[in-house]
């Protein structure tokens, strides 16, 4: 959902849609990429299929390729931010809260649907 809300609002060159989308792209990567093996373990079975030519977990696969297009995203939302012509001291105030709203709703995702995910958090909380 943080997504399609970033793409709208971007195309709409809306600075709250720089924001969304920038700050769900880094969310995703520090979660799968530091907070668990998922991104590790994508790139390694992107290395076994051109090593072998088969791949054990292809769900393991889509790691690889999602963490570059999010990575992707949150690069050209900073660029689109960069590039809009009405930038405004008070645009911290529009990231600050992207910053705040968005982990809060991936977490309330997974305390709905997947609480065995929050698991991984509690590191940072220690």
């Amino acid at each position: 959902m943080p997504y399609g809300l970033a793409a709208v609002l971007c195309l709409r060159q809306r600075k709250l849609g720089y924001a969304v989308g920038f700050v769900s792209g880094v969310f995703w990567l520090v979660m799968a990429g530091f907070l668990t093996t998922f991104v590790l373990n994508g790139f390694q079975r992107v290395e076994m299929l051109i090593r072998t030519g088969s791949v054990d977990r292809l769900d393991v696969l889509i790691a690889a390729p999602a963490a570059i297009a999010t990575a992707c995203l949150a690069l050209a939302c900073a660029i689109g931010y960069a590039r809009h012509p009405d930038k405004r001291w008070r645009d911290l105030v529009i990231f600050a809260s992207a910053v705040a709203i968005v982990p809060t709703y991936f977490l309330a995702i997974f305390a709905a649907f997947t609480p065995k995910y929050l698991e991984m958090f509690r590191r940072l909380i220690r």
